[in-house]
Order: C-alpha cells, then sequence, then structure tokens
C-alpha cells in the first residue's frame, strides 16, 4: 500500500506548488525587481528631498561659531532622519510588492501585502541606521572605526552602511515572498533576502572601488541620477535572485 500512496503524496505535492508558484522562479522574481528599480528611479527624483534645513540654520557666518556648526549638523541629521525614512519606506515597500506580485500574480495577494508591509517596514529602519553610519563616516572623513579593539576601516563601513539598508529591506522583501506558503518558507527566503543585501553591498562597494578609485562614498545613497539607478539595479536585482536560488528552483521529480 505505501508504494502506492506515495507517488500520489508527490503528485499532490507538486500541483500545490504549481498552483502557488512555489519555489519563487528566478525570471519573474528579477522581473519583480526590474519594475521596482524603475518606481523607485522615480520616488527618488520626485520625492527626495521633502524635508530640508532651514535658511537662517544652513547659512553659517565666515568664520562659523562652533555653536553655529553643531547646531547645523543635529538640523541636517534630523531632516536626513525624515527623508530616509519616507524614501526607503516606499521604495522598500514598493520592492516587496512588485516581487511579490510578479512571483504569485493574483493567487497570493497576502504575500503582496505582506511583502510590501515588511520590506517597507524594515526599510525605515535600515534607513536610519544607515544614516548613522555614514554620517559618522562623514564626520571623520572616512576615518577608521574602533570597536571593541577591533580596527574598521572607510571601506568596511561603507559596506555596512549600504548592507544594514539593503539587508533588511531583502529581509522584508523574501519574508513577504515566504508568507505564500508557511512561516518556515518566510524564514528561508527572508534569510535568502537578508544575505542577498549583504552580499550585493559588498559587491557594489568593491566595484566602484576598482572602476572609479577616486569616488568618494559618504552618502545612503548615490547623488548623480545614473548612479542611482545603476545602485538600485544591482541591489534589488540580486536580492531577488538570491531569494528565489536560496528558496531552492529544483525539486525531485515526481515519479510517474
Amino acid at each position: 500500500m505505501q508504494a502506492e500512496t506515495h507517488p500520489v503524496d508527490l503528485s499532490q505535492e507538486a500541483s500545490s506548488r504549481a498552483e502557488t508558484g512555489w519555489p519563487p522562479k528566478l525570471p519573474q522574481a528579477v522581473l519583480g525587481a526590474l519594475v521596482a528599480v524603475g518606481i523607485a528611479c522615480l520616488i527618488m527624483k520626485t520625492m527626495y528631498p521633502l524635508f530640508v534645513v532651514p535658511e537662517d540654520i544652513a547659512i553659517l557666518p565666515n568664520p562659523p561659531p562652533t555653536a553655529a556648526v553643531l547646531k547645523l549638523e543635529k538640523a541636517q541629521f534630523s531632516v536626513d532622519t525624515k527623508n530616509f525614512s519616507i524614501l526607503f519606506g516606499l521604495i522598500g515597500a514598493v520592492f516587496g510588492a512588485s516581487c511579490a506580485l510578479f512571483t504569485f500574480g493574483t493567487r497570493s495577494i497576502k504575500a503582496v501585502i505582506v511583502g510590501a508591509f515588511a520590506a517597507g517596514a524594515l526599510g525605515v529602519v535600515g534607513a536610519n541606521l544607515s544614516n548613522l553610519i555614514f554620517t559618522r563616516l562623514r564626520a571623520t572623513s572616512n576615518g577608521d572605526l574602533l570597536v571593541l579593539g577591533l580596527k574598521i576601516d572607510g571601506m568596511t563601513q561603507n559596506i555596512l552602511g549600504y548592507g544594514v539598508l539593503w539587508g533588511l529591506i531583502g529581509l522584508g522583501v523574501g519574508i513577504g515572498i515566504g508568507s505564500a506558503r508557511t512561516v518556515g518558507k518566510s524564514v528561508v527566503a527572508g534569510t535568502a533576502g537578508l544575505v542577498g543585501g549583504l552580499l550585493a553591498a559588498m559587491v557594489y562597494v568593491l566595484l566602484v572601488a576598482q572602476l572609479t578609485p577616486n569616488a568618494v562614498m559618504s552618502h545612503v545613497f548615490p547623488l548623480d541620477i545614473t548612479s542611482q539607478a545603476i545602485w538600485l539595479l544591482m541591489f534589488m536585482v540580486l536580492i531577488a535572485a538570491s531569494i528565489s536560488l536560496g528558496t531552492g528552483e529544483k525539486r525531485a521529480k515526481v515519479p510517474k
């Protein structure tokens, strides 16, 4: 009896996977990322910055008094916190929703909603942590950071700055995609997205250092439009690919 029931169980499992679109296919996930890149570029162009430092604080006398400089730095950090929270909350939400939508279509609205919420919320957290890292980098002119006796150079801090932002967004995107199945799948897909964001940060920083040695990476994101598009493209595509590959596309063949 056992030999007869196993093929039926496997066939039902394969049918269930086909119906839910699991595991997420690489082409669909990457296509969702590409659409998100386009929308994210539009968001960055039209919605940044929403808040600016007031002129009475931004314009410093010459020579600037220390108190005025400190006041400007505090105001700039506050403005950046608001801008980055809104910007990457929206970008994370768009990324999470787009990947889930292109992976499952309308078969799992739950995944689209969870992906948008999780990636958006974690995008806010990641943006603020990244802002802390890059604010410190600018204050020390890309100087080394000493943590528990360990010296962390400027390049490593750049990787950490981008990695914490995109790693958390990738975690949210993966949680959304995995929510189409089970909590366990959300953990696996979320971990894959987190790892993808960290790996993308390493690749991006190393490529920039090799191709443009004089470039200074001291902001949460590049300032010119072309660099922003490349930056978004690299991170989003690598995260989407990591989630798809990390959850495993290959499955055992169903016995005929």
